[in-house]
């Protein structure tokens, strides 16, 4: 027994009539009337009484359309819902560095073919919560990731550098230590950002803290405390390329060694890779390729 039987049953049922139910099902006479005789043989029972050409619904043919009829209702609500899964958006959760400098090309290289997508954007720490929680399909996160309860690909990476005012008194310097950095009022991103994570994590590795004079959630609002000279900060590089006012800026290493931060795209662990999923997997890599 299938869908099919049961559609078909189900026209000749209300219209009492093989013809009449092939014409609307678009199917022969003799396909309806051979679907009809399958299914009853199916259930040892006859669901018509016939006489001549003529057919009429028994009382097991009225018994068993009940039934189908409410299967089939399930079964088209069902089908529904399906479609609708098909068009709903791909939830994407992204960084905020990531957002500002490589979303906008990604989602443009995605969206031709996959429709619309919703986009989530915050700290790496909230977005791999909302991962977690399954509020979001997949997540674009620099810095470490729990290999444990997530899938990731590197797809890119940033150099991240201090960053001082070009009238600071390091404004000519190419390096400094770590003990100097620490020495000057810091301006850092705040705790749950994977710029700081990292700078943390670093720091830590060489037995040194960070105590910033001010953290804050924007890069831009940092770079403009820097601007006024308030103290300096590390960032990614790159942010300095969009900045309309780069030429106020100074960009100096670490003597101890280059930071860097991998970007990723970020899934549950052995979650399916469904095709919008994988489409913009594509996206992503193949923007890096």
């Amino acid at each position: 027994m299938n869908i099919r039987q049961l559609r078909i049953f189900k026209e000749v049922a209300q219209t009492e009539n093989m013809t009449t139910a092939s014409k609307k099902l678009y199917l022969s006479q003799s396909a309806v009337s051979q679907t009809v005789h399958e299914l009853e043989e199916e259930l040892s029972s006859q669901l018509f009484d016939r006489q001549g050409r003529a057919i009429k619904l028994n009382t097991v043919g009225q018994i068993f359309l009940r039934r189908a009829l409410s299967f089939l209702e399930e079964y088209e609500e069902l089908e529904a819902f399906a479609d609708g899964i098909k068009n709903l958006p791909l939830k994407i959760g992204s960084t905020i560095t990531i957002a500002n400098q490589r979303l906008p090309e990604i989602i443009t290289a995605y969206q031709p073919e996959n429709g619309q997508a919703e986009i989530i954007i915050d700290t790496a720490e909230k977005i791999l919560l909302a991962l977690t929680n399954h509020e979001i399909d997949l997540a674009l996160v620099e810095g470490a990731v729990n290999h444990q309860a997530f899938d990731a690909i590197a797809f890119d990476s940033y150099e991240m550098s201090i960053i001082v005012s070009k009238n600071h008194p390091y404004g000519k310097r190419k390096s400094l230590s770590i003990k100097e950095f620490l020495e000057q009022p810091l301006l850092l991103r705040d705790k749950s950002s994977a710029i700081r994570q990292t700078l943390d994590s670093w720091l830590l590795l060489h037995q040194e803290q960070a105590q910033p004079f001010l953290t804050s959630i924007n890069s831009q609002a940092i770079l403009e405390s820097v601007r006024s000279n308030l103290g300096i900060t590390v960032l990614p590089k790159l942010l300095l390329e969009k900045c309309s006012r780069k030429e106020d800026f100074h960009t100096l290493a670490f003597k101890e060694g280059t930071l860097k931060n991998t970007m990723q795209l970020v899934t549950n662990k052995g979650q399916q890779r469904t095709p919008r999923i994988q489409n913009f997997y594509t996206a992503v890599t193949t923007k890096n390729d």
